[in-house]
């Protein structure tokens, strides 16, 4: 299935012919101030997204404690990319910014279950939660999706 999205003013799209090798939910409090809610989102390697129209850069360190560089439209200012340095290659864009988003089946993976809010209630959909940053769970996600690619 293809996946396309934009931001909301449409200056910047991306387009994937691919299923995302990881979707997760972080509930770290520095996503949520990001945010302003909860951050899901799918993630591919760099080479399987094409982005089109320019995005501007937010580099800060992310709760796992490596830096995430963040892409924005410089227009909206909608969230578009996120690069997490620990692990290289990698793009993530959020659920919110897919043309279909609502047809995406449930999160695989929730992070920081140790700082979700106590009003968000688990409906099962998740396979996996860590209480913090799951790197390993993360990468370990990413490597087993390289071998189904």
């Amino acid at each position: 299935m293809k996946h396309t999205g934009a931001c909301h003013c449409g200056q910047v799209t991306f387009e994937t012919n691919l299923e995302p090798m990881l979707s997760m939910q972080c509930n770290c409090a520095s996503c949520r101030r990001l945010t302003g809610s909860v951050n899901m989102g799918m993630y591919y390697q760099e080479d399987e997204v094409t982005f089109h129209g320019e995005q501007v850069f937010y580099e800060y360190e992310g709760g796992s404690g490596g830096k995430m560089k963040m892409g924005f439209c410089p227009n909206c200012h909608g969230r578009m990319s996120a690069r997490p340095e620990i692990l290289e290659g990698v793009v993530g864009m959020p659920l919110g910014a897919f043309d279909n988003a609502k047809d995406i089946e449930g999160l695989k993976l929730e992070i920081w279950t140790s700082e979700k809010l106590k009003f968000l209630k688990d409906n099962g959909c998740f396979v996996e939660r860590i209480e913090d940053s799951g790197v390993s769970e993360r990468l370990m996600g990413l490597l087993a999706a390289l071998e189904d690619r």
